[in-house]
């Protein structure tokens, strides 16, 4: 149980540390040099000066008041570093400080708490199970009693509390949380991807129903889409953008790609639809899709550079609103080169997605053993057997150890491992593990 605790947690932590939506300071700190400056430092990887940065402004404001909701932002990015660092205690404590000072300055019904019960209640840890419930289901009654209260923010919390219960199998209290969850995210049309709460409320739904034998509910779940509104602009372009390529105009289609990508660098936030919308989420998507037409008219070596901008800018995005990339999109340049004979050009590609994954979320994570297998299937195309034995042997493990914490047919990405040991005359053993795998993925 612990181990499915610690999965669940890091889980959590694609949500909990995005900026909070319903506090007031959220417009004036894109204008504060000094929350800016932490910002930048953050995201060349320069921590210690970011931390610095920040521990100067909140002792400022000290000096003049000691509780003063002035320090809430500071606060937060401070212990987001904390988190990142796996030095959860002392993350925790700064929550605890702020969830004070919130409920002092704005009152215990206050919407503006929201966040700070989420954050509190996800870093109480194993031994404290009823306590974080209660933070949970507190969060959650007073969402429903607020009007103000944001649509993501609710989506949050029933996320939250669902896969809590997941995590406790207690599966019955988790699936109308999960459903009511899902249905905000697909009436208001919360942005994908990026941590936010619809993809992580439609992968646990999606878990509830399979465990409960409902394999057809689970796979509509699965394979429902929510797609977020986009300025009309932003979206006339991506539809004629994609027209031209299925019509075979690529130079049409590569002109309106470098269109959106050049309007979400001029809008890199909208609020005109239904809920406001991070455009910058959706470079990376622009610049693979940019860098296929590319592929397509012959042109590699911009192909090349578009595939590399949008994994550049994926993990700036995710630094940017402060939470740990759950994946990275290695595909297409991965194929590019994989064509070109360049296979090991993306070795460190993959060695960096590692090294970050398991920083931000935990050696443990399932979002690892994805990183995992992939860099596996890299090395086995190389014929470096060698070394993708130990990659995929610590993806199964992971597997193993978290059992109903993923779909039960995503084991099948270790077909891969099973042939790899034959190749290694290692069969008795790939035959153990296709046992497992046939185990796990029969209904």
């Amino acid at each position: 149980m612990k181990i499915v605790w610690n999965i669940a947690f890091f889980l959590l932590l694609l949500i909990i540390l995005l900026p909070p939506v319903a506090r007031l300071q959220t417009s004036s700190l894109r204008n504060d040099p000094i929350y800016q400056a932490a910002r930048k430092a953050q995201q060349e990887g320069r921590i210690a000066d970011a931390e610095k940065i920040l521990n100067d402004r909140i002792h400022a404001i000290e000096q003049t008041d000691p509780d003063s909701p002035d320090l809430v932002p500071y606060l937060n990015m401070l212990a987001g570093f904390y988190s990142m660092k796996q030095q959860f205690p002392d993350a925790l404590a700064i929550f605890e400080r702020v969830l004070a000072i919130d409920q002092a300055a704005y009152g215990p019904s206050d919407y503006r708490s929201l966040r700070d019960l989420i954050n509190v209640a996800s870093f109480l840890g194993p031994d404290k199970k009823d306590q974080e419930e209660q933070l949970l289901k507190q969060a959650l009654d007073l969402a429903r009693q607020n009007p103000k209260t944001p649509p993501g923010t609710a989506a949050e919390i029933l996320v939250h509390l669902a896969m809590f219960y997941v995590a406790e199998q207690r599966w019955y209290d988790a699936q109308p949380l999960a459903e009511q969850g899902l249905k905000i995210c697909n009436s208001v049309a919360l942005p994908p991807g990026m941590g936010g709460p619809c993809e992580p409320l439609q992968r646990t739904l999606t878990d509830i129903y399979n465990h409960e034998g409902r394999t057809v509910e689970g796979e509509k779940v699965a394979a429902s889409g929510m797609e977020t509104d986009l300025p009309p602009e932003l979206d006339a372009l991506e539809k004629s953008a994609k027209k031209a390529e299925k019509d075979g105009l690529l130079p049409d289609a590569e002109f309106k790609y470098r269109q959106a990508l050049a309007y979400i660098e001029a809008h890199p936030e909208w609020d005109g639809g239904r809920m406001p919308v991070h455009l910058t989420g959706f470079l990376s998507d622009e610049y693979n899709s940019l860098g296929h037409v590319l592929e397509l008219e012959g042109r590699n070596d911009l192909a090349e550079e578009s595939y590399k901008k949008a994994i550049v800018v994926r993990e700036a995005a995710a630094a940017e609103i402060h939470v740990p990339l759950p994946s990275f999109d290695l595909s297409k340049l991965t194929s590019l080169l994989q064509k070109e004979d360049r296979s090991s050009e993306m070795e460190p590609y993959f060695e960096h997605a590692l090294e970050l994954q398991e920083k931000e979320m935990g050696d443990s994570s399932i979002n690892v053993a994805r990183t995992l297998v992939e860099f596996g299937n890299l090395y086995k195309s190389e014929s470096k057997y060698v070394q993708a034995e130990p990659l995929f042997e610590r993806a199964m493990k992971i597997y193993e150890a978290n059992l109903g914490l993923f779909d039960r047919q995503e084991v099948h990405a270790l077909q891969p491992y099973v042939d790899l040991l034959h190749k290694l005359h290692e069969d008795a053993k790939a035959n153990a593990i296709q046992q497992w795998i046939n185990l796990i993925q029969k209904p």
